[in-house]
Order: structure tokens, then sequence, then C-alpha cells
């Protein structure tokens, strides 16, 4: 019994940053000081002035995600993870649903 419990915890280790979220940074088009803390897309958003963060259960950054921060924070300049970003394309698309 006792064997088991170094190779329980080498594989909870290992599981570990499966279960971490993804960094997300929604980079604001105008700075908005009244906007502090938001929340989209399931996930609390901590907001600057100029842009805001937060860390989801997914990987990859999708125009879904971004409308639904843009509806809240309204335009974006960007929105992307440490590994990814919206195309200009893909961010014009997410505006559309920018909060007026």
């Amino acid at each position: 019994m006792i064997r088991f419990i170094p190779i329980t915890v080498a594989a909870a280790a290992l599981a570990m940053p499966a279960l971490a979220g993804t960094g997300f940074t929604a980079k604001l088009a105008q700075p908005n000081s009244s906007i502090e803390n938001i929340i989209a897309a399931k996930a609390l958003w901590s907001c600057n002035g100029e842009e805001c963060v937060a860390e989801l259960n997914r990987r990859k950054v999708t125009v879904r995600t971004c409308k639904k921060v843009a509806s809240e924070v309204g335009e974006l300049a960007a929105f992307s993870t440490e590994k990814d970003s919206l195309s200009e394309d893909d961010l014009a698309k997410c505006n559309e649903a920018a909060k007026k």
C-alpha cells in the first residue's frame, strides 16, 4: 500500500497541467478605466483599463469566445493567448458583437 502513494502523487502531478486553464488576453481598442471585472465565456476577467485577462478551460482562441468578451467590454484591438491570436478578419467578426 505504501508503495502506491508515490506513484499516485506522480500521476497527479502529471495530470495537473491538463487541468490548468489557458491564459487569455483581450486588449481593448479604447482604454476604459471604469471596467474592473467582468464575467464572460464562463470566466472572471480582470481588467486594468487597457486589457482584460482570464483563465479559460480551452486552449484555442475563437471568434465565439471573443464575441462574448466584446459584448461586455466593447471593441477589441486584439484577442489572444500566449500561443495563439485572432486574425484581423476574425477580430472584425468578433467586434460585430461589441458593446456600443
